[in-house]
């Protein structure tokens, strides 16, 4: 637009994402999947995608939101019975919001008995549209990097889900392995073949099909000739020390056009809850299996695409959960740490008894009777402190059951 004096006036439009102490200009998308408890078809709003999830599952028709701290209750083994035990919190991970994937027992209509091991759910696939400034970012000579929780969700027959950075969806049942109008884009494993679907590994599509470190796929799913080697995937674990349901951390760095031809670079590392996740242990994974990046591929089967036509996010595969699924521009904003919980407490509440009364301090007459200005937030319910440049966040151990 123009200003007054006929000048140019420069509007600059800022995107941030507002998490628990953290705010930053490099976290170009965060899903958090922070939508009320239901299907997972119809909601959006995430930083930064536009329109609507779709979402496909063969036996549910849609993919299921569970809240964080909640298991699925799913039974992964009858006898003796176990249950999943992922609740959408991972212990070396920020996480906010819920986690999608295969519906509960209790989520089917109608339900089912909760202890009841039955399979509840097979092909998945579901995909989102990205803002044009996400792709508008995929520079050459410029480097993406891109995270997401995977879980296993069932017990049989299950496939890592296959995240694609790209230009079309998978079609429902394909299992990920194919787009759709002849799609391309980035993906990291889940199949095809058999062999490779409970593998992590580095894959691309170009033409709608799948390529690997072995070239592109011939449509045989028990074709050994396709399968990945060892030293370019990272097996899908389905036990921690918290039972069935363990975390896989898959983190990926795509750098546009950076290969000595011109070529796309893509590597890829898995971690567990148990691991300290930093760029050094990044590289480190990679050097100990080389496949595990496209610079070590043969050269006639390297990716070479054109990432200015990639515009959504794409999950493909078999019986699983997702969650935290992060697209930023440095190491630093694709699996940030953990930080303390901010201690929740009622200001004004000055001895800790969960009620605002005459005796917690003298300031607080002109309120009470004076008509004066209420206590700043959190005020009048429960909450941490949110004032700015603030790092004490609460000037007291302040009793844990005043704030539930």
């Amino acid at each position: 637009m123009r200003s007054a004096d006929g000048g140019s006036t420069i509007v600059i439009l800022s995107i941030v994402l507002a998490l628990p102490g953290t705010v930053s200009a490099d976290l170009l998308v965060y899903e958090p999947f922070d939508y009320d408890e239901g299907w997972l078809t119809g909601q959006g709003g995430a930083l930064v995608t536009t329109g609507t999830w779709t979402a496909y599952d063969t036996h549910n028709k849609d993919w299921r939101i569970h809240r964080e701290g909640d298991t699925s209750g799913i039974v992964v083994t009858p006898d003796p019975l176990e249950k999943n035990a992922f609740d959408g919190t991972v212990a070396n991970l920020k996480t906010t919001g819920g986690y999608v994937g295969l519906p509960g027992p209790l989520d089917l209509d109608p339900p089912r008995g909760e202890e009841e091991h039955l399979e509840i759910g097979r092909n998945m696939d579901a995909s989102i549209a990205l803002d044009p400034s996400v792709t508008e970012s995929f520079q050459s000579g410029t480097t993406t990097w891109f995270s997401y929780v995977a879980v296993n969700a069932w017990d049989r027959n299950q496939e890592c889900p296959n995240l694609t950075i790209g230009t079309d969806p998978s079609p429902n049942e394909s299992r990920g392995a194919s787009l759709t109008n002849n799609g391309s884009g980035t993906g990291t494993g889940g199949g095809p073949p058999r062999d490779d679907r409970r593998y992590f590994y580095p894959m691309f599509f170009e033409g709608g099909n799948v390529h690997n470190v072995n070239g592109a796929w011939d449509g045989v799913w028990n074709n050994p000739a396709y399968t990945t080697p060892a030293d370019g995937r990272v097996l899908w674990q389905t036990h921690d020390d918290d039972g069935f349901g363990a975390v896989s951390i898959v983190i990926g760095k795509i750098e546009w056009d950076a290969d000595d031809d011109g070529k796309d670079i893509l590597s890829l590392a898995v971690f567990g809850e148990t691991e300290t996740i930093s760029e050094e242990e990044f590289d480190a994974k990679i050097e100990a299996q080389p496949n595990l990046s496209t610079a070590n591929w043969p050269d006639e089967n390297k990716p070479d695409l054109d990432q200015g036509q990639f515009d959504l996010i794409n999950i493909a595969g078999l019986k699983f959960f997702v969650d935290e699924i992060r697209i930023p521009t440095t190491f630093e904003e694709v699996a940030p740490a953990p930080g303390p919980d901010a201690p929740q407490f009622l200001r004004g509440d000055a001895d800790g008894n969960g009620r605002f009364t005459i005796g917690d301090a003298v300031w607080l007459f002109n309120f009470q009777f004076a008509d004066g200005p209420p206590p700043a937030a959190p005020y009048p319910s429960c909450g941490p402190d949110m004032k700015p440049n603030t790092t004490i966040t609460s000037p007291c151990n302040y009793p844990a059951d005043k704030c539930p």
